[in-house]
């Protein structure tokens, strides 16, 4: 029982390691070499754990949708409602973002590849799961009257969104010269005055 949950350690040690390669360098960057030299281990050592660089990569997809989805769940349960889950969310991506953990980024490269069908409609899926989760958010804003009923739920999810996938483009390109926190702010008081019931 210890060397099997050894094993799934490491091979999540791996997954996450392949996440910030995969933020830095896209799906076409991405080699075992480097993964292995990112966690202290030699490439044969990764075969132990993976079938090959597929493999990795799906297994890390399967990380990146626990973790963004995680985000959705976490904002919900910590928010006394759910307009204020959306702004807390929105908060926890611009950190991420930040802190380096490009999601948009990551997503556009793993869709990107035309050689591997099923890994982009995997990525595709989990943003779909995302944008559905983030749909809930908004129809319980307006079952609760604190977010307009005149309003689509999903013109309003994409419009969030969209608050997040260019200013993480931005981001990425500019570094630090761009202020995410400070869009982030911007961004969701125009939101808010936007599908608010006030």
């Amino acid at each position: 029982m210890t060397q099997k949950m050894n094993t799934e350690a490491r091979r999540e040690q791996m997954a996450s390691a392949a996440l910030n390669l995969l933020a830095e360098r896209g799906s076409e960057g991405f080699n075992i070499a480097d993964l292995a030299e990112s966690v202290g281990l030699v490439p044969s050592a990764i075969y132990r754990h993976f079938e090959g660089r597929e493999d990795v990569l799906d297994v890390a997809l399967d990380l990146f949708r626990d973790r963004v989805y995680g985000l959705v769940e976490a904002a919900r349960n910590e928010a006394q409602d759910p307009l204020m889950a959306l702004e807390l969310l929105l908060t926890r991506h611009a950190r991420l973002i930040e802190s380096g953990g490009a999601v948009p980024h990551i997503m556009a490269s793993m869709s990107a590849s035309e050689e591997h069908a099923a890994r982009r409609a995997k990525t595709e899926r989990i943003f779909a799961g995302y944008v559905a989760r983030v749909e809930s958010l908004v129809r319980e804003g307006q079952e609760s009257g604190q977010v307009r009923s005149d309003i689509d739920p999903t013109a309003a999810t994409l419009l969030f969104v969209g608050m997040i996938q260019p200013a993480a483009l931005l981001r990425h390109a500019e570094g630090e010269r761009f202020d995410i926190t400070v869009h982030a702010a911007r961004v969701w008081d125009l939101f808010r005055r936007a599908v608010a019931q006030d």
